[in-house]
């Protein structure tokens, strides 16, 4: 059982035990249209144990997933809670787990997925929270977040200033862009590294020696060796890019899957192991060994597509967000990982034209590459990308996170800093400080923030003078 899996029961078990309570708040559905009165409720979690009377609080900002009470209970944010007699509160974002403004997610009913609409849920929400739940109209709020949900506690902080006093973004991307190469130069170095240079070497052989016998139409030499449930159509791009794109996500779920370095050393240990004068075989023993249990392997472009179909909020698949989460990436924040880059090991076939024909498939005809384009360009001059206008600010990044080449990775002012902790993943910085466990780096990054997040409560603090 993996640690996401162990901090996710363990959040349950703290809502079951009555430390965390689980609330709602009606919103409406579309903040910006008079006519549209329809509201929907939005569910969040809240713990108090440690608050006091007119204490701060503290909001972990929801992100493109179901809420995740683990944080709440546990982690560097709680701990910092405690110290300074926070309340804790975390929101689920609207289209995620049982917070539905619609009844499904066909296209017409994904307006209300944007940016905006969520950023005024929020606005709405800690209004409410400060005047009612808490009672406090003055109470100072930081906010935490990771991830998407990081994306949008910086943008929340830019936008509704007299609402927030600071905030601890971790992994978050700022930038928005059409595409991302250095997702997979990210992960390309990260093997080389932390693997070996003949691992890298054989996966990069590999991939040029997919994409020529695709070239040379051998399209039933790769069917074979990988076990593909349908022939591989060499004559469709979108078949090809499918497969290839697959076989990279194997390399990349091995590497990020448990979010250490140790996993990377392990994988190419196994890919090594195989190493002959056909690097394409030795990936394909590799790559064997992870679907050995199968009858035979869905690589096609349907099967890649089909996540992104259903549109009922009870299936799996829109529990997990998939549908959602490509939404989101298709109106407005691109960020999609393509092969432009020649310092990776995926070839050069993944690009932008895979990308706008699932998202053209998923919801239409009207999204394009152009289209994508505008709306990231336009999220970049509103929010300001990677140079942001914005204070009382710490953004972290693990060096090793595919995605921080989206990321603010130089401090933007004295008062909105950013830290990146070497050999790290995505949001390395979110559990407690582990004197034992934690780098000197990682430990840094966490006191940096917990000192940060005290200078923004006492910012303008004035004390009681008693006279003699």
């Amino acid at each position: 059982m993996n640690s996401r899996v162990l901090f996710l029961l363990a959040g349950l078990l703290a809502v079951a035990s009555g430390v965390v309570r689980e609330d709602w708040f009606e919103t409406r559905v579309d903040h910006f249209n008079p006519r549209n009165q329809y509201t929907f409720s939005m569910r969040y979690y809240a713990n108090d144990e440690h608050a006091y009377r007119n204490g701060p609080i503290f909001v972990i900002v929801g992100g493109d997933t179901a809420i995740d009470p683990w944080y709440l209970t546990e982690g560097l944010f709680y701990d910092v809670a405690y110290l300074e007699g926070a309340y804790l509160f975390a929101n689920e974002h609207r289209y995620f787990g049982h917070s539905l403004p619609v009844s499904d997610a066909t296209t017409e009913n994904m307006d209300f997925l944007t940016v905006d609409q969520a950023l005024a849920d929020l606005a709405e929400w800690i209004s409410y929270l400060k005047t009612t739940v808490v009672g406090n109209p003055r109470a100072k709020v930081v906010l935490l977040g990771y991830g998407y949900g990081g994306t949008l506690a910086n943008y929340f902080h830019q936008s509704y200033p007299h609402l927030s006093n600071g905030v601890w973004v971790s992994s978050g991307p700022a930038e928005a862009s059409l595409t991302l190469p250095s997702f997979f130069e990210v992960l390309g170095e990260n093997i080389r590294t932390h693997g070996s240079s003949d691992c890298y070497n054989t996966i990069f052989s590999g991939f040029l020696v997919a994409q020529n016998l695709i070239a040379l139409g051998q399209g039933d030499v790769l069917t074979e060796l990988f076990h593909l449930c349908e022939p591989l159509d060499t004559e469709n791009p979108l078949e090809t890019t499918a497969f290839l794109l697959g076989l990279q996500m194997d390399i990349q779920r091995d590497i990020l899957f448990y979010q250490n370095t140790a996993s990377t050393s392990y994988m190419c240990e196994q890919i090594d192991a195989n190493s002959t004068d056909n690097s394409l075989h030795a990936l394909k023993l590799w790559f064997a060994r992870g679907h050995q249990f199968e009858e035979c392997v869905k690589l096609s472009f349907s099967d890649f597509l089909a996540p992104f179909l259903d549109t009922d909020f009870n299936t799996d698949q829109l529990q997990s967000g998939n549908r959602q989460r490509l939404y989101i990436q298709c109106t407005s924040r691109g960020l999609f990982p393509t092969t432009d880059s020649r310092y990776q090991p995926f070839g050069s076939q993944i690009t932008i034209d895979f990308y706008v024909e699932i998202c053209r498939e998923a919801f239409g005809d009207w999204i394009d590459e152009d289209f994508i384009r505008r709306r990231t360009q336009s999220m970049n001059v509103r929010f300001g990308g990677r140079r942001p206008r914005i204070e009382n600010a710490h953004f972290t990044h693990g060096g090793l996170d595919p995605k921080i080449g989206s990321g603010i990775l130089e401090n933007v002012s004295d008062s909105a800093i950013a830290t990146i902790i070497p050999d790290t993943f995505s949001s390395p910085d979110l559990g407690s400080i582990d004197e034992e466990l934690d780098s000197p780096e990682l430990i840094a990054a966490k006191e940096l923030t917990r000192t940060l997040i005290d200078t923004w409560i006492f910012k303008d603090f004035e004390p009681i003078h008693v006279e003699a």
